[in-house]
This record gives structure tokens, sequence and C-alpha cells, in this order.
């Protein structure tokens, strides 16, 4: 799908900021995160839902298809900012958690020099990219101006959230992610209106998704930099805190998070640039189609788990591991009671949803290929949280390595194979099916082992909650087979109709399959008190 910050003034900002009016336990905090968090998800993938046939229908599949690849190109990029930025939020918040200011603005200040700098180094190879895309990549003629400003504004806000991604540790820090959802809600509306206002008035051109993605990530810096003041007006960025150490510190850690981002890239980060150069660009924009749905699912799984990480890096830096292990144990139920309807409902009625949404591509290749790329999902979703320990204990190092030598044996499956047929057809099942075999692989030995090992408890520990995920995925994919065979579904009241069945039954077998009698009736005591 295609690819924010909220207005509060006067009273409104005072309401949200102000702690002293606003004081909330942790259970309520987490509550007011997460609901931000899905209202957040929700609107975003709403607004990309009725974008992305919009757009694949004014400037084609093959043109919609560079989209994803820029933003490929600018996860490659990320390989070197990763090493700095992924472990700031960590040590800032321990630094904050145990009241040494010094510290977190040596930290905060020093991220910030090093951010800008990096993206003056980075924006010189960017230019070179944009100026020769049509002799790095297969594209046609006819649309390579359009493609070339899209990718200008691609990675032109790509160096925008490079330098403004410090600032956003502020929210994080207090525990506030339903301030950066609340953003996030805002900042989509904006990109959205920019884009209809842009197709409405000139002529459809695909650099028109890049323009709006730059827009609403500048008004989403504004106003992290205007919670970073507010929430935590004790970091300041100022010349005397800037210490090499500190840089030294964060890339000794975060360089194994980097080599974490080099492998996903070599495992399924190349997709799209092995069509392009392999197959065709037109069948790299099917491809990227196909993955927009598994994307959409992983990243909200992954924003779901988010909220967990605070919680769970202060439990850290307080020494309290048994609250640690009771986070994580909350997170998996909390996720696995969700995690089966997705995966069901694409399962059953995937071939009608792209019926449906793009109906001028060729539905069941999508589902197909849609397929290939979330079976893993049967099994990884509940531990999402999983990853958000791995930072929160600074034990990234196995982690990297692991998922290295997993990405280069991949890709190099992937290459070998691509040699030994000329239908392209078969090469996009060889490149869609090749990474997710190798992701079931990791996760179901890789990371509910490690995980356990992390938490130092018995390495069966996650198990039990794989194997119930995967008998509720089955179950629940029964029974949507089952209403799909019984219904017409013929429209889009129908296919929503038929998800809503899919979800309550599995949420009603979750329920009772996943927690245990006391946890049961915790819920429904709560329920009804609320």
């Amino acid at each position: 799908m295609l690819s924010a910050a909220p207005d509060y003034s006067g009273a409104a900002a005072a309401f949200f900021l102000n702690e002293k009016r606003v004081t909330v336990d942790k259970n309520k905090q987490f509550a007011i995160n997460m609901i931000a968090q899905v209202v957040g998800f929700v609107v975003m993938m709403g607004i990309s839902f009725l974008l992305t046939p919009f757009v694949v229908e004014h400037v084609g599949s093959e043109a919609y298809g560079f989209v994803g690849l820029a933003n490929n190109f600018v996860s490659y990029a990320q390989v070197i900012t990763v090493a700095l930025n992924s472990m700031a939020s960590r040590f800032i918040t321990i630094k904050i958690t145990e009241n040494d200011v010094e510290g977190s603005n040596r930290y905060f200040t020093s991220v910030v020099v090093a951010n800008i700098f990096t993206a003056l180094v980075l924006s010189v190879p960017s230019a070179i990219i944009i100026l020769n895309l049509n002799k790095i990549v297969n594209v046609s003629d006819a649309i390579l101006i359009d493609v070339q400003w899209l990718w200008a504004f691609i990675f032109l806000n790509f160096l925008v959230s490079i330098i403004s991604s410090t600032y956003s540790v502020a929210t994080f820090v207090r525990n506030k992610l339903y301030l950066t959802s609340l953003q996030g809600i805002i900042s989509n509306i904006l990109r959205v209106a920019v884009l209809i206002a842009a197709f409405s008035f000139f002529v459809p051109s695909v650099w028109y998704v890049g323009l709006a993605a730059f827009v609403a990530t500048v008004y989403v810096y504004i106003w992290n930099v205007y919670y970073t003041r507010k929430l935590t007006p004790e970091i300041k960025v100022r010349k005397r805190y800037f210490d090499m150490k500190v840089i030294r510190v964060l890339l000794s850690s975060g360089i194994w998070n980097s080599f974490t981002r080099l492998s996903s890239i070599l495992s399924t980060g190349l997709d799209l640039l092995v069509t392009n150069l392999y197959v065709s660009s037109a069948a790299m924009g099917v491809l990227s189609v196909a993955k927009t749905v598994p994307s959409a699912i992983l990243t909200l799984f992954g924003t779901l788990a988010s909220v967990y990480a605070p919680q769970l890096t202060i439990s850290y830096a307080e020494n309290n591991y048994k609250e640690m292990k009771n986070q994580l144990m909350s997170s998996i139920k909390f996720l696995g009671l969700f995690a089966c309807i997705p995966v069901a409902a694409l399962f059953a009625y995937g071939e009608i949803f792209y019926k449906l949404w793009v109906p001028t591509q060729d539905a069941h290749l999508l589902y197909m290929l849609t397929i290939l790329s979330c079976i893993e999902f049967m099994f990884v979703l509940p531990l999402e949280g999983l990853w958000n320990l791995f930072t929160a204990t600074n034990k990234v190092k196995q982690t990297s390595i692991y998922m290295f030598a997993n990405s280069i044996v991949t890709i190099s499956i992937v290459l070998v194979a691509l040699q030994f047929t000329t239908d392209d057809t078969l090469k996009l099942y060889i490149i869609a099916g090749t990474s997710t075999a190798f992701a079931v692989i990791r996760s179901l030995f890789f990371l509910p082992i490690y995980g356990a090992h992390c938490l130092n408890i018995k390495w069966t520990a996650f198990y039990p909650s794989i194997l119930k995920n995967t008998l509720s995925v089955i179950v629940a994919s029964v029974f949507s087979l089952l209403v799909r065979n019984f219904l017409i579904i013929d429209g889009w009241m129908m296919l929503i109709f038929a998800g809503i069945l899919t979800s309550i039954f599995a949420i009603g077998f979750n329920f009772i399959v996943l927690l245990n009698k006391e946890e049961r009736s915790a819920v429904v005591k709560k329920v009804l008190r609320k």
C-alpha cells in the first residue's frame, strides 16, 4: 500500500501534556497507548486501502511497483542509519529513568548531530542513483521522468526522517505512544489530501505519492520537536553535550541491528529488485501489490507489540526481570487472541478480495503470491513482542548473526533457482516462497528458543503458544471456508460480513483455548464492570 502530527493547541495541548492534570496508572496508560496505536493503524491502512487501487488505476501497476522499489532502496540505506538510531531510545530511556540528566543530554545531542551528518552524506549517493536510475533498474522511457521525481521525493523524505528520528524518542521515554499514533492519524489525512488535490488538479503521475509522503513527514517532524520540548524539557541539544564516546557505545550495540536489517533485506527486501532485474518491471508491480496485505498484517502486529516496548525497557532499567517476563507473556496471549483472524481470512477470502480491490489485475496470481508471503504468520505473529526483548536487554548480536546467515542462504537459493526456469510466473513463486520458507524456520526454532534464553526460562516456554496459534489458524480457516461455501460473496458488504463472522468465531475460540480459567474470569469481570 501507499506509504504526522495532531494539532493540539491551547487547552487540548494542556490536557494531553500536563502530567499534573492527567495521572494514569500503568494499565490505563497501556490501554490508551494500545487503543491509539490501533486507531492510528486502522486509519493508515484504511487510507492506503482506498488509495492503492486509485493510484494503480491512474498510473498503472508498473509505475506503482516503483513506489515499493524506492522504499526498498530506502531500507538499504537504513542499514547505515539503524546502527546509530535503533538503540537511542533504549539508552535515553534508561538514563532518564536513572535521573541522569547529563547522560540523557549527551546521548540525545550526539545522536541528533550524527544524524544530520549522516543525512548530508547520504544525499550524495541518493542524487547519483536518481540521475542514473535507468542504468540501475529496468524502467521504461515513458515513465522515467515521473519515476525519477518519485524517487527524489521518497529519498528526500528519508533524509528528513533521519534528522527527525531522535525527536520521536520523547513519547517512548514517557510511555505516551498514543501521541505518536495521533500524529500518524493527522499525517495520513494530510497525505491523502495532498494526493487527492494533486490527482484532481494536475495530470496523474506516480511522483505525487512521494510528494504526499514528504509533506506528511515534515508535519510529523514539527510535532515531534514540540513533544520533545513539552514531555522532556530537561533534554537540550547543546554543543557541549556532543560526545564521540556516546556514538561509539551506540554503534557497538546498534551495529548488530544493522546486520539484522541487512539480513532482512537479503531475505525479503530484495524481492522487488530481483523481480525487476530477473523477470520484468511489470512483474515487479504485481509482486508489489501482492506483498501489500502481508506487509500490512506484519506492521499491525509489530505496532501492537511495540506498545509493550517502553515499559519493557523501563522494567529492564529497574532490574525487574519478573515483570519483564509477565509483560512478554501478556503480549503473547493478547496478540494470540487476534493472530489467526487475518491469516484465516486471507486463506478463505483472499482471491475474492483481490477481485474486488484491484479488478484490473490477475486475482488468482495475487492470491497465490500473498499466501506464499504470509505462511509464516501462522506461527510468528503472537511472538512479535520478542523483538522488543532483544533490544531492551541489548542482546541483539546473536539475533543478527543468525539472521545474516539465514538471509545469505535465502538469496543464494533464489538466485540459483531462477536460472532453471524461463516461466515468469514460476519465477515469482520462487522469489516470494523461498524467503517465506526460511522465515518459517526462523519462527519455529530461533526466535522462541533464543527469546526464552534471554528471559532465563525453559527453552520450550513459547512453543505452547505457537502450537495453539497454529491450531486456531487451522480451525478458523476451516470455519471461514465453510462460510465461503454457504454465502454468496459477490460484493464488499458480503465480504465484510464474512470477515466479521470469522473474527467473532476466532476470538471466541481463542478466548477458550488461549486463556486459562482465571484469565477468562478476569476478562469477563472487567468487561462487565466497564
